[in-house]
C-alpha cells in the first residue's frame, strides 16, 4: 500500500475514533450568526449523530460565560437540527448580532459551554456578567454620576427642576419654570433617593421636547444656558457641516478628571442618531491626523455615556478643561460611528476662540 493509501486510512481511523471513541467533552464546534439566527441556529450533522440520545430527549443546556444556564430544545426542519425553543430567549439575553460567532464545547452528554465573540473576533464582555451583577453594576456606576452631579453642581438645587433645551441659533431662547401651579417645592431633606437618581440620570439631558427636529441641534444642562450671542460666536467657529448632528456640551469636572470621569450622551440624541447597544465610537478633532476610539456604553434607559481610561486620553491629549465647550458633530455616511470634535474656550476678554 502506498504512502497516500495511508494517509487515507489514517485519516478514516482518526475521524472513527474521534466520533466512536474520544471522551464526549472533547467535542467543539463553532455557529457564525447568520440569516435567521436569533430564532434558531443548525447542530452540524456529526455533532447532531453524536448526540441521538440526548436529542431524542428533546433538549440540551447551554451555559453562558456569566455562568447562567439555558435549556434549549432542538427540532427537525427538512431533515436539518436546530436549536429551536428557548434559543431565542438566549438569543436575546446575550444581545447576538449578525456575524457574532458562537464557540460551543461540550461539558457533559446534553450541555455545551458556550463563549460568544462578536463579528471583530473579540469575545463580547457583558455575557460574563449575570443579570444581578449587571444590575448591581449599573447602580453603582449611577451612583458615581450622582456623586459627581451632586459635588460639581450637575443637578438642580430642586428634585422637579426642568431646564428646555435651547432653540436653535438665532431662534428666541425658552425656560420653563420648576414647579408646575399649586405645587409647592420640596425640602431637600423629604426628596425621595430614588427620584434625585432619576434626575441624575439625565443631567445632561435636557427637557425639550418641542425642538425642531430638523435642525439637528443638541445641548447638555449647562450648554443650554448659552445665550444666543455667545452660541453664534461658537458656531461661527467651528465649521458644522450641514445635516450632520451635533451635541454641545460645557465640560465639568466630571467630565476631565483622570479617573470616575462620564460624559453623559442625551437620551434623546442616542435614540436619534446611535445604536441601542455599547459600541466603539471614533472622535477626530479638525485639521488633525490622530484619532482617538473611545467606548460608547449603553445600558437602555438606564445610562448612556462616554467614560474610562480612552475618553481620558482624549481629555488628556487634548488639553480639555473644565469650561471648555465641546461640539461633537456626529459624521454622516462613515462606516463607523465617528464624531469631529470641535473646541471652544472663553479667553479673558470674553471672546470664545477655536482650539486646534
Amino acid at each position: 500500500m502506498g504512502e497516500k493509501g495511508r494517509c487515507v486510512r489514517c485519516r478514516e481511523w482518526q475521524e472513527h475514533y474521534y466520533w466512536e471513541h474520544m471522551d464526549v467533552s472533547n467535542i467543539k464546534f463553532f455557529k457564525i450568526m447568520t440569516a435567521d439566527y436569533q430564532q434558531r441556529i443548525s447542530i452540524p450533522e456529526n455533532i447532531a449523530n453524536k448526540f441521538t440520545e440526548q436529542i431524542a430527549k428533546g433538549a440540551f443546556t447551554l451555559k453562558a460565560p456569566s455562568g447562567d444556564t439555558w435549556r434549549v430544545d432542538v427540532g427537525k426542519i427538512a431533515g436539518e437540527l436546530f436549536f429551536m425553543s428557548g434559543w431565542e430567549e438566549f438569543s436575546k439575553a446575550h444581545e447576538l448580532r449578525e456575524n457574532d460567532l458562537l464557540f460551543f464545547k461540550c461539558s457533559g452528554s446534553g450541555s455545551f459551554d458556550v463563549l460568544i465573540f462578536d463579528s471583530s473576533g473579540s469575545e463580547k464582555v457583558p455575557c460574563f456578567f449575570t443579570d444581578k451583577e449587571r444590575a448591581k453594576m449599573l447602580k453603582q456606576f449611577d451612583d458615581i454620576v450622582a456623586q459627581e452631579a451632586e459635588v460639581h453642581g450637575l443637578l438642580s438645587d430642586a428634585g422637579n427642576a426642568i431646564v428646555r433645551l435651547s432653540q436653535p441659533v438665532g431662534s428666541p431662547r425658552t425656560t420653563s419654570t420648576s414647579e408646575k401651579p399649586g405645587e409647592e417645592d420640596e425640602s431637600p431633606n423629604n426628596r425621595d433617593p430614588q427620584v434625585k437618581c432619576g434626575v441624575t440620570e439625565e443631567e445632561e439631558q435636557s427637557d425639550d421636547e418641542h425642538n425642531d427636529s430638523s435642525d439637528y441641534y443638541y445641548y447638555s444642562r449647562f450648554a443650554s444656558y448659552l445665550t444666543v450671542d455667545e452660541r453664534e460666536q461658537i458656531f461661527g467657529l467651528a465649521s458644522i457641516q450641514q445635516g450632520n448632528p451635533v451635541y454641545v456640551v460645557v465640560l465639568q469636572k466630571a467630565h476631565v478628571r483622570r479617573s470616575n470621569n462620564i460624559l453623559i450622551i442625551p437620551s434623546k440624541f442616542a435614540t436619534d442618531h446611535l445604536e441601542r447597544k455599547s459600541h466603539d465610537m471614533l472622535l477626530m478633532r479638525p485639521n488633525r491626523k490622530e484619532q482617538w476610539y473611545v467606548k460608547y456604553y449603553y445600558h437602555g434607559i438606564v445610562t448612556r455615556g462616554i467614560n474610562g481610561g480612552r475618553w481620558a486620553k482624549f481629555v488628556r491629549d487634548n488639553r480639555l478643561q473644565e469650561g471648555d465647550i465641546c461640539i461633537f458633530e456626529l459624521m454622516k455616511g462613515m462606516r463607523k460611528v465617528t464624531m469631529t470634535v470641535h473646541v471652544t474656550r472663553k479667553v479673558d476678554d470674553g471672546r470664545f476662540v477655536l482650539l486646534a
